[in-house]
């Protein structure tokens, strides 16, 4: 739109051209044109010549204009050192400051949040256009740099400001849905009201009132000061925790929260949403049960490489994998002369051994054998090895090249990682022909085995480097802040197991450290609006009206709760009074793309099928989903049956061609333009499915649902 004198100074003063620099309304508007016209250059070699006047030089719509060019030429070292200008020259104007933010953004989250507030401030309620891309871009950095809670309130605040912002929504969408932030983090808590007869009610209401702007960093400052003087009040701890969270300050967020569950613990019916609290600060920390080890990149210089690959390739516990040279250097550094997996036992040479925990190998790490270089000696690399683990690897190694290989290795630490999660997330090398149901028996059985009886002797440190059991002591006997936190820590541990195969039944864990189990929620004694995310599939459904048991289950679609979505579901298939509802139709769907088993999923989509047949409606949506199931098992005749009559009865339906073309591009039959790909040889639909190949590794996601990893297209 072109510039007047009534237009908005792109300065961001707030202030209309004519009120702000209605004298330099023409060269405004020459700019404008420049920019609508994609003369960049043009447009910032004008801007530096009138910047070059004095007159002009601190003229912040000249400034916003440049930083606005800069940015559409992606020359982001010039605008970093031009947002610094204007934010020097106008230290309280929101387009300096939203500038400076993004600029701080990729290097300083933190800094950047303090700028954008800054911003938000400066506003007084008047968000200008770069404030508002501000606030989209620090939402994007936020929750790529793990920062789920800030990244959420500001794509909240996006979609409360404009409406239909698809890219706000898509976002928030993907946040509410991402199973690997934990469900206190996906659905920020509710702020909590002052005690009615509190005198310091005034000063709560004043340091409340912020955040109706989205200044929350002055909420915080004045909740800060306000607990400082009333340091017993959890509705207090509670809001400064939440504030905290929303302005990526995770550390002062995670005391906080703990603040808050002392104080909660103490007051009737408190201790459950203490353990929430206090499981919240765990998973704001870089080290969520502070049982982090090295993870490290070891060097073993070899004496004679020669003789360590072949006792490597004769050890029954080092399997050998090909190699890719290209995978490797720069094309002049020779590739390595072996790799190999190392296995804690022998591998398995017949599908026919039954398998249990006892006998499949599993994968230790992999090792490279590199020979002597020009400038290097030959070597032997590992590059992920728990520090912990280091010795028995070491020994391993001795064991099979004997002098081949110098036992003192190098070592470098390049990362952390859980020792809970690393427990869970195993890696096997099934025998060849192993059907994937029994691998996924030995998942499902490894999770059951850690979580039980493994993990409750793990030293922790947030329970003071004791192990729960230790820290749970005499169960109700113990103290009631070691309760609380290996109750919370048990919480860290289901979120960590929610995305392997099978279920776990957490309540079994409790009671036998001797612990309270949770029970099942009666929504007439909570209303269903109330009730936190994390505890939703605790809900009764049989208590539930018909409009609650609905709200329950799109909620739960919403977030990507599996157990809860399912739980749903097949209440909502159960009840007669839902029969003939849209939202039958979509239970099914739920069920078939929720489900493990491929026949059961077939079943369900068997079923809805008929519910639309008996409503005179098309069913291309169900036969949209049988193909994509057919393909996520390979069933090879039963995917060209359905394309075959997909295409002869559907293709001209509405949406139905698109679809088809979105499921083929899943599958690897279309590029992303729509051109064929190499037909593969489909094949008959085998009786049993193939296993890994041979060097090939079971990991929990191999063992993934019937939804082919969230590729099975259904018709929500």
């Amino acid at each position: 739109m072109p510039l007047d004198a009534n237009s908005i100074c792109p300065g961001g003063t707030g202030k209309k051209i004519k009120f702000c620099c209605g004298d330099f309304l023409p060269e405004l508007q020459k700019l404008s044109r420049m920019l609508e016209g994609e003369q960049f250059q043009s447009c910032l070699q004008q801007i530096d010549r009138l910047l070059a006047d004095k007159a002009n030089s601190d003229r912040a719509c000249l400034l916003a204009l440049k930083c606005q060019a800069l940015t559409m030429t992606r020359q982001f070292d010039a605008l970093a050192t031009a947002a610094a200008d204007f934010l020097a020259k106008h230290p309280d104007n929101q387009n300096a400051l939203a500038e400076s933010a993004i600029v701080a953004a990729p290097g300083d989250v933190r800094a950047a949040m303090d700028l954008l507030q800054r911003a938000i401030r400066a506003a007084n309620g008047k968000l200008g256009g770069r404030t508002y891309q501000a606030i989209g871009f620090m939402a994007a950095i936020l929750f790529e740099r793990g920062f789920p809670l800030p990244a959420r309130a500001l794509l909240l605040l996006q979609c409360g400001l404009v409406h239909n912002d698809e890219r706000a929504e898509s976002m928030l969408g993907a946040i509410s849905q991402t199973a690997e932030v934990p469900l206190l983090l996906r659905e920020e808590a509710r702020m909590a009201n002052c005690p009615q007869n509190a005198p310091w009610k005034k000063r709560f209401a004043e340091a409340m009132e912020p955040i109706g702007g989205a200044d929350w960093q002055t909420a915080a400052d004045r909740l800060a000061a306000l607990a400082a003087d009333v340091s017993d009040a959890p509705s207090i701890w509670k809001n400064l925790a939440i504030l905290y969270g929303r302005l990526a300050r995770n550390a002062d967020a995670a005391n906080a929260w703990r603040k808050y569950a002392a104080l909660r613990a103490a007051e009737p019916n408190g201790l459950e949403e203490a353990v929430e609290a206090e499981a919240t600060a765990m998973f704001l920390a870089d080290d969520a049960l502070g049982d982090a080890v090295d993870m490290l990149k070891v060097v073993w210089t070899v004496k004679d490489p020669e003789k360590a690959h072949e006792a490597f390739l004769s050890s029954s516990r080092f399997r050998p994998v090909g190699i890719d040279p290209t995978h490797f250097g720069d094309g002049e550094t020779p590739p390595p002369k072996g790799a190999y997996m190392l296995l804690d036992r022998p591998a398995l040479d017949s599908a026919e051994t039954a398998l249990t925990l006892d006998n499949v190998p599993r994968l230790l790490g992999h090792a490279l054998l590199f020979g002597r270089q020009t400038d290097r000696e030959a070597r032997l690399e590992m590059v992920g090895l728990p520090a912990d683990e280091l010795p028995s690897i070491s020994a391993m190694i001795r064991e099979a090249a004997g002098d081949a290989v110098d036992p003192e290795p190098k070592q470098e630490v390049f990362g952390r990682q859980s020792a809970t999660v690393r427990m869970l997330r195993a890696s096997w090398l099934p025998p060849r022909g192993v059907s994937p149901d029994k691998m996924r028996d030995v998942t499902v059985g490894h999770a059951r085995d850690v979580i039980l009886n493994r993990w409750p002797n793990l030293k922790l440190g947030v329970l003071g480097g004791r192990s729960p059991r230790e820290a749970a002591g005499a169960g109700q006997g113990a103290a009631l802040a070691d309760q609380i936190r290996v109750l919370a820590a048990i919480t860290v541990l289901e979120h960590w197991a929610q995305q392997l195969p099978g279920d776990t039944n957490f309540n079994k864990l409790r009671a036998q450290l001797g612990l309270p189990t949770l029970a099942p929620i009666d929504p007439s004694q909570q209303p269903l609006a109330d009730l936190p995310l994390v505890r939703l599939s605790r809900l009764t459904v049989e208590r539930l009206s018909d409009k609650d048991l609905i709200a329950a289950f799109f909620r739960a679609g919403g977030f990507a709760l599996r157990p809860a979505l399912r739980k749903f579901a097949q209440a909502i298939i159960d009840r007669p009074s839902l029969a003939d509802t849209d939202e039958r139709q979509q239970a099914y769907a739920t069920m078939a793309r929720t489900e493990e088993d491929p026949a059961r999923a077939m079943e369900h989509i068997a079923e809805g099928r008929r519910q639309v047949d008996a409503r005179g409606q098309s069913n291309a949506a169900w036969d949209l989903m049988e193909l994509s199931l057919a393909f996520a098992h390979h069933d090879g005749p039963n995917a060209v049956r359905l394309l075959e009559h997909i295409q002869s009865r559907h293709a001209q339906e509405p949406g139905v061609g698109e679809t088809l073309t979105q499921i083929m591009i899943d599958v690897g039959l279309l590029n992303p333009d729509g051109t064929p790909v190499a037909m593969p040889d489909l094949g008959p639909a085998a009786e049993e499915p193939a296993a890994p190949a041979p060097g090939g590794l079971w990991t929990p996601d191999s063992a993934e649902p019937a939804s082919g990893g969230g590729k099975l297209w259904t018709p929500e």
